[in-house]
Parts: structure tokens; sequence; C-alpha cells
């Protein structure tokens, strides 16, 4: 049997920290070619946890709200075409997030 896998030649690849807060943002305002998706790494020095979803994102406080959380060296991987849809807070301040757009 032969199978066929879809190769991306482009080679787009882009990788930068942010540091999330304890308000919900978007974790880049800019927007960055997507063609796999957006990884997210939570720092394994944070001391507090990070919560990953839409705008209303919530971190820990609303069981309707609340983000996937991200402890300390934690990470996910989102199949998305756009970087700005990921918004991120944090349950302590200044908690920094790894982000690689492939």
């Amino acid at each position: 049997m032969l199978s066929i896998i879809e190769r991306d030649t482009t080679n787009a690849l882009d990788a930068f920290r942010v540091t999330v807060g304890t308000t919900a943002a978007a974790i880049a305002s800019a927007f960055y070619p997507c063609k796999r998706g957006v990884g997210l790494k939570a720092d394994v020095g944070n001391s507090g946890t990070i919560y990953i979803g839409p705008s209303d994102v919530t971190a820990g406080t609303t069981a309707a709200t609340d983000g996937w959380p991200l402890a300390a060296g934690e990470e996910l991987f989102l199949p998305l075409d756009d970087p700005r849809a990921v918004f991120a807070v944090a349950s302590a301040a200044s908690q920094q997030l790894h982000v690689v757009v492939v």
C-alpha cells in the first residue's frame, strides 16, 4: 500500500516567549503564518499555573470559562492557523510561556 504524506516545503517556523499575568490576554498581537499549529510550554521555573483558552479564559475561578491548565514544564499543541486566537491567564503574575508556531 502506498501512502502519500504531505510535506510542508515552506519551512515556516517562529518561536518566542511571552509573560503571562493575571489578566487574560492574547499570546500574540501580530499575525504569524501557521500551517500546522501553535505549541505552548509553561516555563519550568514558573511558580503558578497558566490557563489557555479563548478570550474569556479564567484562571481556575469559574468552571464554565477555566482554561486548559499548564503547570511548570507542561506543554500543549493546538492545531490552529492563527496564534492570535489563543489567550492565556495565570494564577500568579509574571509567568513565562514559550510559544512555537509551525
